[in-house]
């Protein structure tokens, strides 16, 4: 860590600074209002790579309320998305080109594309994730997986190629198909870090809509940090949660949220 943080003469493991391709960490935005925002990134926007809007709050906001938003967390080199459930929702109503068209004027430059709540034929998955990139010019993060049923590894591992060949630069796996009850799916794990690079994957934490919130999240962080280490990009991480998460890559806090 740089000189300019406080008790400078302690030494702290470093990580990449921003822009990086791991260790990335995603900020869960449920509705964060401009004061608590600036303040949240004055403190912490080192640490923070993403912010994802969460589900369809983005369609709450005022219009100028979600560019400020938008432009604050570009201001500290957070780089803000819709929550991929909002475009699902705008796929069953046959308006996906307008929810990618509404996207880009709020001011959105990424967007996430998945299907864990409507699932999607792969040849339309990857349509719109190629139409998302290259007619709207956006950045595209993929996501895997299913909040109503397991997916078994093979088809899970295929739809994670799908995406990256389609042009996502990274691809999310889904919090709850990445657990067996309580438990990390160690098996799935393995296979997606047997096929494809760290860096491609973010692995989503557990939140308050599986249950059991505080000490599965523990759990499911120290497995993963066991077997992927601690620079795995991570995802669904709430403000309050933020530089507790830096110091577990770091090794300068106990274990847990």
């Amino acid at each position: 860590m740089s000189s300019t943080h406080a008790f400078s003469g302690i030494p702290v493991s470093s990580r990449p600074a921003k822009p990086r391709e791991s260790g990335l960490t995603m900020l869960i935005d449920w509705g964060i209002g401009p004061a608590a925002e600036e303040d949240l990134l004055k403190t912490s926007s080192e640490y923070i790579d993403l912010a994802k809007i969460a589900v369809g709050i983005s369609g709450l906001l005022d219009k100028d309320v979600l560019t400020t938003k938008l432009g604050t967390y570009r201001k500290y080199g957070v780089k803000p998305f819709p929550g991929g459930q909002f475009l699902e929702y705008a796929v069953g109503k046959g308006l996906e080109d307008v929810f990618l068209k509404e996207a880009g004027e709020a001011g959105f430059q990424m967007i996430e594309v998945s299907d864990n709540t409507v699932p999607f034929e792969p040849a339309f998955k990857t349509e719109l994730i190629r139409k998302a990139k290259e007619d709207f010019g956006f950045v595209v993060l993929g996501e895997v997986g299913s909040k109503i049923s397991a997916t078994e590894i093979e088809p899970f591992v295929a739809d994670v190629r799908q995406c990256l060949d389609a042009g996502a630069w990274k691809v999310f796996v889904e919090a709850a198909d990445l657990l067996d009850g309580q438990d990390l799916r160690v098996d799935l794990v393995e296979a997606l870090n047997n096929e494809f690079k760290l860096e491609q994957l973010i692995f989503e934490l557990p939140g308050w809509w599986l249950g059991s919130e505080g000490m599965l999240k523990i759990e499911v962080l120290n497995r993963l940090f066991k077997e992927l280490g601690s620079d795995v990009n991570l995802a669904n991480v709430d403000q309050g949660d933020v530089l507790y998460l830096e110091t577990q890559r770091r090794k300068t806090g106990v274990s847990g949220f």
